[in-house]
């Protein structure tokens, strides 16, 4: 597989997010807005805790699989609500909160002091442990749109309510940001 970039990430479980998936899609086609954001492969939800650089050396890889295995993610994660990264003053990506125990930024701090990627410009940004659901690639036609998709999460959002949304898995991903969607294989 062409890789252009790895994540250490913790893997949510993918069933719990297929109706918001399915129904924000839904949304989308019917009002003609697919084009304007790009959704989340909804196989692969997940809270990345590391960026690493496409090109890792098979013991690099092995590493850093020894050194996530010890992270104990056995706690409970929670869906709690959505928010927004900005690119300038637009809207840039929607994501879902989070709530648990687990010391995320801990074991973001961790890894980023083992491995050290200050040239992978998404450690360079404060770490929010978050899920990604899309991005906006037409920050004007979301905006006509916003409240209607916000209306459908929230209601989804609500059925979740006290679930755990984690497979309490933590995984070493490549993937392939060409394709829309990406294509992330765990390694």
């Amino acid at each position: 597989m062409q890789t252009t970039s790895h994540f250490v990430w913790i893997e949510m479980n993918p069933k719990l997010f297929s109706d918001i998936f399915v129904n924000v899609y839904k949304y989308l086609k019917e009002n003609d807005i697919l084009e304007s954001v790009n959704i989340q492969n909804p196989l692969s939800s997940h809270i990345t805790l590391y960026y690493l650089e496409k090109d890792l050396w098979d013991p690099d890889k092995d590493n850093v699989r020894n050194n996530i295995s010890v992270l104990d993610v056995s706690n409970d994660i929670y869906l709690t609500w959505i928010n927004y990264f900005f690119r300038w003053e637009n809207k840039f990506v929607l994501y879902f909160t989070t709530q648990t125990e687990m010391p995320l930024k801990d074991y973001r701090d961790t890894l980023h002091k083992k491995y050290n990627r200050v040239d992978v410009e998404d450690n360079s940004f404060e770490f929010s442990p978050h899920i990604t659901f899309l991005r906006i690639l037409d920050a004007e036609v979301f905006e006509n749109h916003r409240i209607n998709i916000e209306s459908i999460i929230f209601g989804e959002i609500k059925k979740l309510n006290d679930t755990n949304i984690s497979s309490k898995q933590v995984w070493l991903y490549a993937v392939n940001s060409t394709f829309r969607e990406e294509i992330q294989i765990k390694i």
